[in-house]
């Protein structure tokens, strides 16, 4: 999952980052309300998080600009306060949940995956295709119940690519998903190109390399 963080608070932000990241999540940041537009405009995030009060504009201004645009993207605000007004503006504005700060990371995580669920009807732990199974919370792939052993960035191509089964996704969008926005400044794509091919030997080995397919000059697609 892929997750933008709008916080200013340096300790909170950087407790957050590492709890996602730890969890095998690509989380980006952003500590005011300019650096979150821009890469709102700029980028596709799975969730956002945003603090209520930011500094420029109040993240409630962000909520609204983003539902204008994308009815998608996963919106969980952030506020010290814990007024029944404040949370009811920002559900009525288009957030998908509130949680007060304080919070526990645990409870955070939890209400992200809920909010996934609702925005696309299922969170599902596990993809099965034939004898092909990734077990996403686990972090594991089996080919005919034998683990496959898989780099962390493979396991995670192989995920996206099997998110979005029968459609070409181009090498810019796999490493801007993987990587994060600093990919916007990468000369070449080529190391993705690396990354796939272990992955399909790998696969090949078991039997299960007919999934991933090359379109030349253009990307991958993961064809069921």
């Amino acid at each position: 999952m892929k997750i933008l963080i709008i916080e200013e608070r340096q300790g909170l932000l950087a407790e957050m980052l590492r709890y996602f990241k730890r969890e095998g999540h690509v989380c980006e940041q952003a500590h005011t309300y300019q650096e979150g537009y821009k890469k709102l405009n700029n980028y596709e995030y799975d969730c956002v998080l945003v603090n209520l009060g930011l500094p420029g504009q109040d993240g409630l201004r962000l909520v609204r600009l983003m539902r204008e645009e994308d009815a998608r993207t996963g919106i969980i605000l952030l506020s010290t306060g814990n007024r029944p007004e404040e949370r009811i503006q920002g559900l009525e504005e288009g957030a998908d949940d509130f949680l007060s700060i304080p919070f526990d990371m645990g409870e955070l995580h939890a209400r992200i995956k809920a909010v996934m669920r609702r925005k696309t009807g299922v969170y599902h732990k596990e993809l099965a295709f034939g004898g092909l199974l990734l077990k996403l919370d686990e972090r594991i792939v089996l080919a005919d119940g034998a683990p496959v052993n898989l780099t962390k960035k493979e396991f995670e191509i192989l995920v996206f690519l099997a998110r979005n089964k029968n459609r070409v996704v181009t090498k810019e969008s796999i490493a801007e998903h993987l990587w994060g926005d600093y990919m916007e400044d990468a000369i070449s794509f080529d190391f993705i190109y690396a990354h796939v091919k272990n992955l399909r030997k790998k696969l090949a080995a078991r039997g299960y390399s007919d999934y991933l397919k090359t379109v030349y000059g253009v990307g991958y697609k993961f064809e069921v």
